[in-house]
């Protein structure tokens, strides 16, 4: 078995990590700007792409079995692509694999910053959300002074804009 169809696989996962990486710095500004409408539709590109990756990710590691199998290596049923490139002999494919797992490791680690950042932005606005209805719901002057528990009266008094007794 060639490893030819390993490498195109490779090079269409690479393409959609491009593309994956792409959505996520579209989805920036979305969040920023708290375009909900916007930021479905990159979620949806999104879904469809992650499901892309992990059927190409189960292609590639059983076309890597099949290889491994074929060269009598049967202890490496997936196969990592430095496996790989350590047993591939022609220096045209060696070439093209050490280039295509640098071009992976890039994408998928400037993806994990981008998607770091997009759920820093999350926890931000739901933290403002949080604080933002803390705000409206609490009266910030009560419970500022003493008051004689004798003279409380319970349960009776709500300043807040929404009534949370469900």
């Amino acid at each position: 078995m060639t490893v030819d169809l390993i490498i195109t696989t490779l090079e269409q996962q690479a393409d959609a990590y491009r593309q994956l990486l792409e959505l996520a710095k579209e989805k920036t500004p979305y969040l920023v700007h708290n375009q909900v409408e916007q930021l479905n539709v990159v979620l949806q590109k999104e879904r469809k792409l992650l499901k892309t990756t992990e059927e190409l990710e189960q292609l590639r590691m059983k076309l890597s079995g099949n290889y491994f199998a074929s060269i009598g290596m049967l202890r490496y049923k997936g196969g990592k692509i430095s496996e790989l490139i350590r047993t591939v002999t022609s220096s045209q494919d060696k070439k093209r694999l050490i280039d295509l797992h640098a071009e992976l490791i890039a994408s998928l680690d400037e993806l994990q910053r981008a998607s770091q950042l997009n759920q820093q932005l999350i926890e931000q606005s739901l933290k403002f959300i949080d604080y933002s209805i803390d705000l409206m719901v609490e009266d910030p002057s009560e419970g500022m002074t003493y008051q004689n528990p004798r003279h409380l009266v319970y349960g009776t008094k709500r300043n807040g804009l929404f009534d949370t007794r469900g």
